[in-house]
This record gives C-alpha cells, sequence and structure tokens, in this order.
C-alpha cells in the first residue's frame, strides 16, 4: 500500500476536531509536547490551550516523569528520565542556592536533603534552623518556612489538597505534613499554603517508636511512614489521627532491614513489597488501618524471572541483589536497583523494564509534572534553554 502525503499548507486544514483526536493521541511528555508546538503556528495554538492539555492529562491519566531526585552529594542530584523521547534539560532541575536574609546562612544545591516528591512540588530539608523549602521546579516557585524542631528522627512531605486528577497541581493548595518522633511520642503538624502559616492543633499518639529514613507513601488519604522498630505509623489526614500498625512478625528479622515498603494495592488497599532473598512478596493489610486489621500474602514474585539476579550472589548471602529504591504511588510500581541498573517492577501485573543504567545508590524520589498553558506561552524559551533546540516554525 503505497503512502499518502499531504502538502505541508494542507495540515492547517484539517478539521480542528480532527487536529484535536490526533494530537491527543501523544505522549504528555513536555519534549513531545514542545515538539509538536514547534511544527506549525496552528498545532502550536492549540497545545499551549489549557483545554487541550486537561483534555491530554485525562486521556493518558498518568502524570509524565522528568526524573528522579538523589541525595548523593557526590553525583548530579537530578538524574534525566531518558526514554524514547530524549533527556529532560537538567538546568530546570538543579536545587535552588538560597539566600533567606543576612541572619541565615546561603543554602546551596549541596546544603539541601530531599525529603519527598509528590504531586509536582519538591520537599528540601535544610539549614541548622532547619528549614524546609517546597519547590515547583516547572515554575520555579519557592515557599520557605521554619520547622522549629530538632533534626532527630523527623521526616515530612508534601501533598496536593485538590480534589483533582494530579498532574497539573501548579496552581492548587497544598499541605506539608511533619512528622516528630521522640521515643515516647509521635506527633504531626501541617503547614498550609493557603493559611501561610502551621497548623495550632497537632494529631499525636504515645509510642515507642521513631521514624525510619524511608519516604512517606500516599494511600488515598492516609500517609505511611516506617519506624525503625517493627511498625508503620499511619497518618490518617482526613480525621488528623494517627495509628501505629504492626507488620507481620517475620519482618521484625535484620535481613528484612531496608527491603520493606508500603505500596498501594488496586482499591487503595494498604500493602507490602518485600524483597525476600530470590521472591518479592506482596502483601496486603485485610481491614485497613482499623484495629484488629491482619496481613496476608498475596502472591510471591521470583526475582529471577524478571530481574537479571546473579542466583549464586543469593545463595551464597542470602539475601537479595536487589533493592528497593523507590515507590511510585500513582503508578503502582516500584524501582529495584540490580547490578546492571535500574528495573520498574509492576508487581500487580508481575512484569519489569529496565529504565535506567547504573545510578548512584540510595533513595530515589520520582518527581512528576505536567507542563501548564502558561509555561507554553514561553516555548522558545523552554526549548533552547532546557533542551538546546532552535525553533523554525513551518508556515502555515
Amino acid at each position: 500500500m503505497n503512502s499518502v502525503s499531504l502538502p505541508l499548507a494542507s495540515w492547517s486544514q484539517i478539521p480542528d476536531d480532527i487536529t484535536w483526536n490526533i494530537l491527543v493521541l501523544v505522549s504528555p511528555h513536555p519534549v513531545t509536547i514542545a515538539r509538536i508546538a514547534a511544527v506549525c503556528r496552528t498545532w502550536r495554538s492549540i497545545v499551549r490551550t489549557s483545554k487541550f492539555l486537561r483534555w491530554l492529562m485525562e486521556h493518558h491519566g498518568v502524570t509524565p516523569l522528568m526524573g528522579f531526585f538523589t541525595n548523593v552529594s557526590s553525583s548530579d542530584r537530578f538524574l534525566p528520565f531518558d526514554q524514547h523521547l530524549g533527556v529532560v534539560g537538567v538546568p530546570r532541575f538543579t536545587l535552588p542556592i538560597l539566600y533567606p536574609d543576612n541572619r541565615l546562612p546561603t543554602l546551596s544545591t549541596s546544603h539541601w536533603e530531599v525529603l519527598a516528591c509528590r504531586h509536582g512540588k519538591v520537599l528540601l530539608l535544610g539549614g541548622a534552623s532547619p528549614m524546609l523549602l517546597v519547590w515547583d521546579p516547572i515554575t520555579g516557585e519557592q515557599t520557605l518556612t521554619r520547622t522549629h524542631t530538632e533534626l532527630t528522627y523527623v521526616h515530612g512531605t508534601v501533598v496536593c489538597v485538590a480534589h483533582h486528577h494530579h498532574g497539573n497541581c501548579h496552581s492548587s493548595p497544598w499541605v506539608v505534613v511533619w512528622i516528630v518522633s521522640t521515643g515516647r511520642e509521635i506527633k504531626v503538624r501541617r503547614w498550609s499554603s493557603v493559611t501561610q502559616s502551621w497548623n495550632i492543633s497537632q494529631a499525636r499518639v504515645w509510642f515507642d517508636g521513631l521514624v525510619d529514613f524511608r519516604p512517606s507513601t500516599l494511600i488515598g488519604d492516609v500517609l505511611y511512614w516506617h519506624l525503625t522498630n517493627n511498625f508503620l505509623i499511619a497518618f490518617d489526614m482526613a480525621e488528623n489521627l494517627l495509628h501505629p500498625i504492626e507488620l507481620p512478625e517475620a519482618m521484625a528479622s535484620p535481613k528484612f532491614r531496608r527491603h520493606v515498603h508500603v505500596v498501594p494495592l488496586d482499591g487503595d488497599v494498604l500493602g507490602l513489597a518485600v524483597l525476600n532473598t530470590s521472591v518479592l512478596e506482596i502483601w496486603s493489610r485485610v481491614g485497613g488501618i482499623s484495629e484488629g486489621s491482619s496481613w496476608a500474602m498475596n502472591y510471591t514474585i521470583p526475582l529471577l524471572s524478571i530481574i537479571p539476579i546473579q542466583d549464586d550472589h543469593i545463595i551464597n548471602h542470602h539475601r537479595p541483589q536487589g533493592r528497593i529504591v523507590c515507590v511510585m504511588e500513582d503508578r503502582k510500581v516500584i524501582l529495584i536497583r540490580a547490578a546492571d541498573g535500574v528495573y520498574e517492577v509492576d508487581y500487580q501485573r508481575k512484569t519489569s523494564t529496565k529504565i535506567m543504567g547504573e545510578t548512584p545508590r540510595g533513595t530515589m524520589f520520582a518527581y512528576e509534572s505536567f507542563y501548564i498553558a502558561g509555561l507554553l506561552t514561553s516555548l522558545d524559551n523552554f526549548l533552547t534553554t532546557d533542551y538546546g533546540y532552535n525553533i523554525s516554525f513551518w508556515p502555515d
């Protein structure tokens, strides 16, 4: 069958509704949108509209993955995600240098610790005060606040509180959730972008547990953190209540240290992904966070069937060679670092895809976001600054 080529000018004569139905099928990744906008003025005018961008997001249902932040100071703090469409421009994602005022020291990129990435925001901790910075790399917006707590066994995260499909959350209200553990009690406070202040009421529970270094996982309206003992702490944001949850007894063994992570299952069910020597175990919490609930193992996935790891390493050392380095809660996948790179594992479909080569050790924070129409009005600068492209529009 012979292909038919249209004269270049004919593209602008295609009815808008047909053009929209064609363009909505492309990836929502900003590189794709930028390339489409550079084809002709007609396409550029379409992809710059908020209506089209909302339609594109709703059609695909998944927020584009820009890359990963890390806390390894000896390497680049942002690792671009390079799959099919080329590398995301790194300059936009360089950790900010902050000059608070004359009384506070300058905070350079190496002074920040990444605590969380969620809903297009990055939560950074830095300074001796200490200070929290909520940063939107896409818009460049920064919001700074003090924590007024010591930096021992604390953690935090950021959550968009708008009731919509998360992804284009740049102008939506958000909260910082800050958790502090003393060994005798655990308490949580929230800082609101609407009131620009910490809330007066705190959620607290008397419990002998300390917050672990692993990032939180959001399932429904509940945030989960690991504790250093064999417990989770669940924070119900709707009820402003804290609930300690004991993990299965077998996971108290030291061999599970760093190999147990909270994951969401279908229906906002609380789950666990556990690397246990040669298998990946998937557990679920029957009954949720309510008292009297229990854990059940759903199924196991042989690691050798999805990731090329060395069987002799498992046999000789009795521990997995891989490590879970990221939980991507919206996609319901985890990232496992193996000897030859990082694999995205869909633990419900029992499949894996290698997405990156060797990366720095430590936790990886997935940054997902979507470009809003306002940013596309400065598309020329975006392409030349972030991607090094020179735009020359074809005539309509």
